[in-house]
């Protein structure tokens, strides 16, 4: 099994040569730890979780965090982020990882690609194998997200411009979706918003790291990289992962 690199925020990777609309600086890669995890389990539906576990007070947490995320320094901080988006205009976004809409940290997830897609408008299909019964897909449809209907194991093919949204997915999704995507104009059909691939890259050997993901070894020198910044902007008492 991989190991998981040091959490410090995720981030945009594209491939290189593609303008960019913000020359300003991107922010410091180390940020502080915690927040927008993905969960590896599904929750259980207690009490200690959330407090009310009804799908209409969850969908009403959910647009809360959106609009808290609006009004945030955070979200403010994001205008490198949003500026590359915006260039690159995605015709549709798919979501990976984000996990049951029952766990707090999951709907900040859902919370912040909501916002990001204010402006874009672009269709947006999810999966998590933890998020298949019909209580998170009914969430979802309420917010105009389609569920996938099998579990792609991230082996989409872009047949247009795709934002991946993979918020701390395992080393080997980030494989498969760069893998499916193996040629120069399907690797300008996709970003990515997810962990640095290099943090994987070195928290293993040189060897085992090219078995595990040859394709991530290879597009690695070749890409673009954009810091999200300090969760600590959301300006919570407590990180998101911590909900």
């Amino acid at each position: 099994m991989s190991h998981q690199p040091d959490a410090d925020g995720f981030i945009v990777v594209k491939g290189k040569g593609r303008r960019r609309q913000s020359a300003r600086s991107p922010s410091n890669a180390k940020q502080s730890s915690g927040g927008f995890y993905s969960t590896t389990s599904k929750p259980t539906r207690k009490a200690t979780l959330l407090p009310d576990l009804t799908i209409e007070r969850q969908i009403s947490e959910i647009t809360a965090k959106k609009t808290r995320l609006l009004k945030s320094k955070f979200y403010a901080s994001l205008d490198q982020v949003i500026d590359a988006i915006t260039v690159f205009a995605p015709e549709e976004i798919v979501c990976y990882g984000i996990g049951s809409l029952f766990a707090g940290i999951s709907q900040w997830q859902l919370a912040l690609v909501l916002a990001l897609n204010d402006t874009l408008r672009a269709p947006i299909h999810a999966f998590d194998p933890v998020a298949t019964d019909d209580d998170d897909l009914t969430m979802l449809r309420r917010f105009s997200v389609s569920p996938i209907a099998k579990d792609e194991q991230a082996k989409r093919t872009a047949t247009k411009r795709t934002l991946f949204y993979m918020p701390h997915c395992e080393q080997f999704l980030y494989e498969n979706t760069v893998s499916a995507n193996w040629s120069p104009d399907q690797l300008g059909r996709i970003m990515i918003i997810g962990n640095h691939f290099s943090r994987y890259q070195a928290a293993q050997t040189e060897t085992q790291f090219a078995e595990a993901s040859p394709h991530l070894e290879r597009v690695l020198p070749h890409l673009s990289v954009i810091d999200m910044p300090s969760e600590a902007l959301l300006g919570l008492r407590h990180c998101p992962s911590q909900d």
